[in-house]
């Protein structure tokens, strides 16, 4: 049985959490600005929802590719 088909499957996972980071964080930048601040949670914070979504792309972006790379690279020294 071919153990790397089920593998190939885990970086897709995490792009798609990376990608849905990064369009939550634009969500909340968008709702944070346009609803306004109050005294609690001012009008920058909305920056920092933005700032977050794209270091969590980053992250796990970055997560997706090493994983991809360790697959491929046990898929070529695989002795059969």
């Amino acid at each position: 049985m071919n153990s790397t088909k089920p593998l190939k499957y885990i970086p897709l996972t995490f792009k798609a959490l990376a990608l849905i980071s990064a369009l939550l964080g634009l969500v909340f930048f968008v709702i944070i600005l346009v609803g306004g601040g109050s005294a609690d949670a001012p009008r920058a914070t909305s920056v920092l929802a933005l700032i977050l979504g794209f270091f969590y792309l980053l992250f796990f972006w970055t997560i997706a590719e090493v994983i991809g790379l360790l697959v491929k690279i046990e898929s070529n020294t695989r002795k059969d």
